[in-house]
This record gives structure tokens, sequence and C-alpha cells, in this order.
């Protein structure tokens, strides 16, 4: 861009540092067209005020609403023109250098014969191997997607609907040979592209969030969350990513939430719309107070029924929102019972390897919290099963404070840990769709006894792990 001479001029009126940070501005056209493409101006207003200084007494530095520099004012000169706070400036400066080093990340991510579209392909073909460094290359592009990540989820999701019925059907009885393979590997990548994509949608601007709401908040739309295509896939890291998505949604996702929550006539869907309002609660304070009035007015949790859930549906919205309240409740308490459940769960893969290598854990102790986030969250359980129902409840703090990668292991523990992808883990996770409803709806769990198994699935005695002195309860 041309010099401007008249604000390079009067640069003279701020100290040195205010200088060097106008001059930081200055030198970047594309970052200071970010940040004016995302604060709230007038429609009639022509120039910007960018504080530099305090909001009010300034300095401030003057650009058109087109990002051309114009002049310099010191602090106390009177101006008239809309202004962007210092803090503001900050903040989305912050985002432009995250955006640019997962530029950087997605170029180095690509291999010699490998064009930027191919990143996209991983989402297919990597399945639950998929990367913490393939999210992040491909969360690069993110801003240039709008809402074509979640409109290709929905699609991928009723493929998954479509194929999967037939292939339930007898499940139990399936040998696995070299033309079934291949089906199976076809399911297996659609519905974790699902759960891939569903992340990637919930990793958008604020305003690509607001347009998801705005197509999703349909009355005319069945009557099911905006997540729930993801959380159909029945297992647990699908709910918890649902529930973050919903989480990063934030207030005005409230609305559907509680519609859903009232009026779906599938357990699953009401099971997503009370973590989902549980999800937002959690992440925007603010939102505490109505998310709370709105799970109690379902009252108090009823005896799950006989019959089993999808013979009660009133009972299971009342056992879900009481579940959501006590999570509520005691959520900074959960919040480090997760941590401790998911660090549990990381010595067992590393068994197998020698000894000194960095991903193997003798104690829980010597799991890092970043390695024990990711195991809660990426879990991939059968949610038709109560006790996984109670571990998501658990984990929903986690999850609702979470970070998109916080979902995915760095590569180097994808390899060490999980191996090559086999049609038996598609089976598994069929099976859960042939084996119908279990009798009983997602409710916050009795604590159990002192010689009983611990919820947490290690295996030990409730006295000998969660339930031993100074421990945090599981559920």
């Amino acid at each position: 861009m041309p010099h401007a001479h008249h604000f390079l001029a009067r640069l003279d009126r701020v100290t040195r540092a205010q200088t060097e940070f106008a001059l930081e501005l200055y030198r970047d056209h594309e970052a200071v067209a970010y940040v004016l493409d995302r604060v709230n101006l007038p429609p009639d207003a022509t120039r910007v005020a960018l504080a530099i200084g305090d909001p009010d007494e300034g300095p401030f530095v003057i650009v058109t609403r087109e990002g051309r520099f114009v002049t310099c004012l010191g602090a106390g000169m009177h101006h008239d023109l809309p202004v962007v706070p210092r803090g503001q400036i900050d903040a989305l400066l912050a985002k432009v250098v995250e955006k640019r080093a997962r530029k950087e990340l997605a170029q180095r991510e690509l291999r010699p014969d490998e064009e930027e579209g191919d990143l996209f392909q991983r989402i297919i073909s990597r399945g639950s191997r998929f990367a913490r460094e393939d999210f992040l290359a491909l969360s690069a592009f993110e801003p240039m997607l709008g809402l074509a990540p979640y409109m290709v989820m929905l699609d991928m999701a009723l493929e998954c609907a479509k194929l999967r019925p037939a292939m339930a059907h007898g499940a139990h009885k399936v040998v696995i040979k070299g033309s079934t393979r291949k089906t199976f590997e076809k399911l297996d990548r659609l519905e974790w592209s699902v759960a891939h994509l569903m992340v990637l949608s919930g990793a958008g601007e604020r305003r690509n969030l607001n347009d998801l709401l705005a197509v999703t908040n349909n009355p005319a739309r069945p009557v099911t969350s905006p997540t729930f295509p993801c959380s159909a896939q029945a297992g647990s890291t699908f709910f918890l990513r649902s529930a973050w998505v919903a989480a990063r949604l934030g207030k005005g996702a409230i609305p559907v939430y509680k519609r859903a929550l009232a009026e779906s006539d599938d357990w699953m869907a009401i099971l997503d719309a009370g973590l989902g309002l549980g999800a937002i609660a959690l992440r925007h304070s603010g939102s505490l107070a109505e998310v709370k009035r709105i799970l109690e007015s379902y009252g108090s949790a009823p005896p799950a029924p006989e019959t089993g859930v999808h013979q009660n549906l009133e009972a299971v919205r009342s056992s879900v929102a009481a579940g959501v309240l006590q999570t509520l409740e005691a959520a900074d308490e959960r919040f480090e019972t997760s941590l401790k459940i998911g660090r549990d769960f990381c010595v067992v893969p590393g068994k197998e390897l020698p000894e000194g290598h960095p991903l193997r854990f003798d104690t829980p102790e010597q799991v890092s919290d970043d390695l024990a986030r990711t195991a809660v969250l990426s879990i991939d359980a059968d949610v038709h099963d109560v006790r996984v129902q109670n571990l998501i409840l658990v984990v929903l703090p986690v999850a609702a404070r979470a970070s998109a990668e916080d979902f995915y292991h760095p590569r180097e523990v994808v390899r060490a840990w999980f191996g090559q992808w086999t049609p038996e883990e598609s089976l598994d996770r069929l099976k859960r769709f042939a084996q119908g409803p279990k009798p009983e709806a997602a409710r916050a769990a009795p604590k159990p006894g002192r010689n009983d198994p611990c919820p947490c699935g290690s295996g030990k005695k409730w006295k000998k792990c969660h339930g031993g002195p100074g421990q945090p309860a599981a559920s």
C-alpha cells in the first residue's frame, strides 16, 4: 500500500511503545483488514479509531473502513469516530497469529505429491486415526469454508443411517471376509467423518456459528438439536463432541436445545439436548441460571422404568435433566475426576511399549493433563450402556471447556497406541445398534460400595481407586 505520510508524521504524538505498535499495524494490512472485518461498525462509518491506549482518552490510530491509515491522535485529542478498544484489537491480532501458524502447519503437513485439497481427504481416509496435526492443518482453511463442513456432515450422517440397519441385522453372526471388510471400512470412515466434521463446524468463527444456528433454528425442522446427527452415532466421543459444539454455539442455541429436550421422541436425542444445555451453561456462566431453570422444571428423576428408555420418554427427560443438574452443581470436582480417569486410561495402551518409551506410563501420575483430557474426550464407548451415560455426565465439564484440538491425540500418540484399523472395530460399534435399547436411562449413578468395582473402568475396587482417601468421586 502507498505510504500514508500524514499518519507517519503524526506518530510523534505518542510514546515509543505506542509508536512501535502503530507501525506493526501499518505494516500488516492483512491483519488490520481482519480486525475491521470482525468488529461491529455503524453502516455509515467511513473512518474508525483504533485505540492504542485508553479506549476513551487514546491515543488513537485513525483508519478508513477499508484499512487505509489516515492519522494518529495523541492522548486527549477529540474525535467523534467509532472506537475499537485496544483489548479487542489484541484479541483479534492473536487470532491472526494463530491462523498464520496453522497455515504454516498445513504447508508442512502436505506431502510432496499432495495439494491442499488432499488434507480434506484425510477426514475420510484416516477414520479414528485422524491426528491433532491433521485437524490443525485442516482448520487453517476453516474461515473460507462457511457452512460446508456442517452440510457435508449432515449428508454423511444420513448415509450412515441408511447403511447401518441392514448391516446391524445379524451383526453378532457376521464373519468378516474380503467383501465384508470393505463394507465395514466404508461405514467406519463415514461415522468418523461425521465426528471430525462436527468438530470442524464448531471450530468456526462467530459469524459461521451464527449462520449454523440460523440454518438449524427453524420451527419447521424435525425436533432435534443441530448436533444430534453426530450424537446419533451412539459413541461417547460423538456425544461429547456434540456437547462441545453446543457450548460453542452459546446462549443463542438455548431455545433449540430446550425444544429438543421437551419434544424429542428419541432417547438419544433427549440425552444430546440435555448435554447441550449443560455444556452451554458450563462454558458461558451468564447462561447458567437460565439453563438451571429449564432443567429444574422437569422435577426429580423418577425411578428407571422396567420397560426400557424407549417406553417412557418423560422419565428419560427427567433423568437427563437431573443428571445434568448434578454435573452443573459439581462441575469443578467432576473436571478433576475426568482428568484422573483419563490418566488411568492412558496407562493401558502403553503397556506393550518398550520400557523407557515416552508414551509408556507405569503410573497414572506420569500422564500429562493434555493426554488425560484427550483420552476421556476421544474414547468411543457404547452410549447404550448406562455406565457410559454416567461417564459422559462426569466428563461434560471437560468437553464444554475444551478446544477443538483437545479431541485429537498428537500423531506420535496415535501411532504408538492404536496401530492399524481393523474391521472388528467397526463390527463392535455396529453391534451396539443390533442389541437394541438397554433398560435404563441416563441418570446419576448411585455411589458404589467400598468393595464394588470402580465405575471409571480401571478394574480396581472403589476403595482402592476413586473412593480412596482424598480422591474425588468418579460420578
